[in-house]
C-alpha cells in the first residue's frame, strides 16, 4: 500500500525500507523487495498479477518459477517420493496438536496427496486447491473443494494446514481470516512457510527471496504471531516434535534435490540433523495459531 509517496506495511501500516531488488526467474523482470522494521514483514512491492500464467501445468511439475516444485511427479510416484516424509509428518502434527478424530482442511493442498495420505491413515480429510494442481488430485478422486464449495463449510473442521501457502499471498491478514472461518472455536491451524529472521540483514541472500515471481511474502515469527491475532488465533509456540522433525527432513532433502526415499536415507540420525537445521534456520519458531 502507498501513501503520501511511501510504501506503508499492509500488516501494521508502518512505512517500510527498501531493502533491494530481486531478478526473476520466468523472464527477468525485476522485483522490489522492502521490509519493515516495526513488525518484521518484508515483501515484494510490485508482485505478479498474472496467475495463470505463473501457476500452470509447468509450475507443478518443475518447469516454472520454482524449479523444487514437482507436483506432477510426486502424484505419479506417491508411494516412493521423499514428499511422503512431510505428508507422514503433517499428520503426526495433527496427532499431536488436533482433537481425536477432527476433520482436517488442508487450504493451499496442491495435488492433495497430503489429503490421500490423511484419509489413508483413517483421518476425514480434504483440501482445498484451484486450477491445474486441484483437477491433478481430483482425478485420482481426491476430494479437493474449489471456492465456490469451501463457503459451504465454515466453522467445520478442527484442524488447517496451511503447507508453503502464506509466502505466496499478497494480503496474509485476508487470507489467514478466510482459514480462521473455515475452524471451529478452539480449532488449529498448522502453517509452514520459512523464517525470515535468520536472514534480516541479508535478506536478499535467502532462497525464499530469490524466487520473487512467486514468493511474495516473508515472516518472521513475530510478524506471523501478530497476523494470527488479527486473523482471530491466538499465536502458540511449536515444539520440535517427531512430526515436525520429519517436515524438517523432508525439507533437507528437498533442497539437496533428493528426489526418491531410500534406506540409507532412513538410517541417518534424522533427529539430531533436525537439531542442527532448526538451530540455524529457526523452523520451530513459527507460531501456530489456536482459533479463538
Amino acid at each position: 500500500m502507498r501513501e503520501s509517496g511511501c510504501v506503508t506495511c499492509a500488516i501494521c501500516g508502518n512505512e517500510t525500507t527498501r531493502v533491494g531488488e530481486q531478478q526473476g526467474v520466468l523472464d527477468g523482470r525485476s522485483f522490489v523487495i522492502r521490509s519493515c522494521d516495526q513488525c518484521g514483514f518484508a515483501f515484494v512491492e510490485n508482485p505478479r498479477q498474472d496467475f495463470e500464467r505463473l501457476y500452470d501445468e509447468r509450475y507443478y511439475r518443475g518447469e516454472g518459477a520454482d524449479s523444487l516444485v514437482n507436483y506432477a511427479y510426486e502424484s505419479e510416484a506417491a508411494s516412493r517420493t521423499i514428499r511422503t516424509y512431510e505428508w507422514s509428518g503433517i499428520h503426526r502434527v495433527y496427532a499431536h496438536l488436533a482433537k481425536p478424530g477432527c476433520k482436517w482442511m488442508d487450504f493451499g493442498c496442491g495435488n492433495g496427496e497430503a489429503v490421500r495420505w490423511a484419509r489413508e491413515q483413517g483421518t476425514e480429510a480434504w483440501g482445498y486447491e484451484t486450477g491445474w494442481a486441484a483437477r491433478l488430485g481430483r482425478a485420482k478422486d481426491i476430494p479437493i473443494l474449489d471456492e465456490q464449495a469451501l463457503d459451504v463449510h465454515k466453522a467445520e473442521f478442527g484442524f488447517v494446514t496451511a503447507i508453503e501457502v502464506m509466502e505466496h499471498v499478497a494480503d496474509p491478514i485476508h487470507e489467514l481470516r478466510r482459514i480462521r472461518r473455515l475452524l471451529k472455536r478452539g480449532g488449529i491451524l498448522f502453517l509452514t512457510t520459512g523464517n525470515a529472521e535468520p536472514w534480516r540483514r541479508n535478506l536478499l541472500a535467502w532462497g525464499y527471496t530469490k524466487c520473487p515471481d512467486v514468493h511474495i511474502a516473508f515472516f518472521e515469527p513475530r510478524t506471523m504471531g501478530y497476523c494470527l491475532q488479527k486473523a482471530g488465533f491466538r499465536p502458540c509456540q511449536m515444539e520440535l516434535t517427531d512430526g515436525l522433525i520429519e517436515i524438517i527432513k523432508y525439507k533437507v532433502l528437498k533442497n539437496l534435490r533428493v528426489r526418491d526415499r531410500n534406506c540409507a536415507i532412513d538410517l541417518l540420525p534424522w533427529r539430531q540433523i533436525a537439531k542442527l537445521v532448526d538451530a540455524r534456520y529457526q523452523v520451530s519458531a513459527m507460531p501456530y495459531g489456536v482459533a479463538i
